[in-house]
């Protein structure tokens, strides 16, 4: 049987996931990646992957997690609820990790979805071409910037608690999108965070600073918000 903490967790978990669904940011998501794939598909399946795989990483990685990280935070503050979740008898760093972990769930959700579209389209129109190796290695090239991603993700609900709005992390997230396409080729991208994942995409491997600097933000995003999160003025 769950104990009681973890049933918390499960129901906030749950609650924010409904709101997300709800509120269309997974399809919406989606729907923009595959827009944008089917515009610019490409003529073999080389292309096709490899595009596929810029705009998992760059648009939907880099704006799309952003948006959904900071809304599920900020919404709260739009919706004039944060009052509302301060007389419920669950404390504070509850809320805030069941809304974590709902963001991750999300975000996989989305990043599986786009995979799976990916790879149907990819053998749909280029049949020959696909096979299970480079399936494989590029599945693994999604999945790792998935997680780098979702690290940087992290730092949006900080920005989003101190502004209690969504405007400013979705209009920081834009700029991170062009930050990391001008950088993502160039040697000075594995020290630029937002530029690691598509500098990670195009090179064999990164150096160890460049984890470093990705587990930076997200430890900055994570124990940032939850300090602010836990000690706001509740007026």
């Amino acid at each position: 049987m769950l104990t009681s903490r973890r049933q918390q967790w499960f129901i906030i978990t749950k609650i924010e996931l409904q709101k997300i669904w709800a509120n269309h940011l997974i399809s919406l998501t989606v729907a923009a990646f595959t827009a944008l794939l089917l515009i610019k598909r490409g003529n073999t399946w080389e292309t096709f992957s490899s595009n596929a795989l810029i705009f998992l990483v760059s648009v939907v990685g880099l704006v799309g997690f952003a948006v959904i990280s900071s809304w599920v935070f900020a919404r709260e503050y739009t919706d004039g609820t944060f009052k509302d979740l301060l007389a419920l008898p669950i404390s504070r760093s509850r809320l805030f990790f069941g809304k974590l972990v709902a963001i991750e769930i999300a975000t996989f959700i989305i990043t599986a979805l786009a995979s799976l579209i990916t790879l149907t389209l990819g053998v749909i129109l280029f049949r020959t071409s696909v096979t299970t190796l480079n399936v494989l290695a590029w599945l693994s090239k999604v999945w790792h910037a998935f997680g780098q991603n979702l690290i940087l993700a992290y730092l949006w609900p900080l920005v989003a608690v101190k502004t209690k709005n969504t405007i400013l992390p979705a209009a920081l997230a834009f700029i991170t999108l062009i930050i990391g396409i001008i950088f993502a080729s160039q040697p000075l991208g594995q020290f630029i965070p937002w530029a690691i994942p598509g500098y990670t995409m195009a090179n064999s491997g990164v150096p160890l600073i460049s984890h470093f600097i990705i587990l930076l933000i997200g430890y900055i995003g994570i124990y940032g918000t939850l300090f602010v999160w836990k000690h706001q003025d509740q007026a």
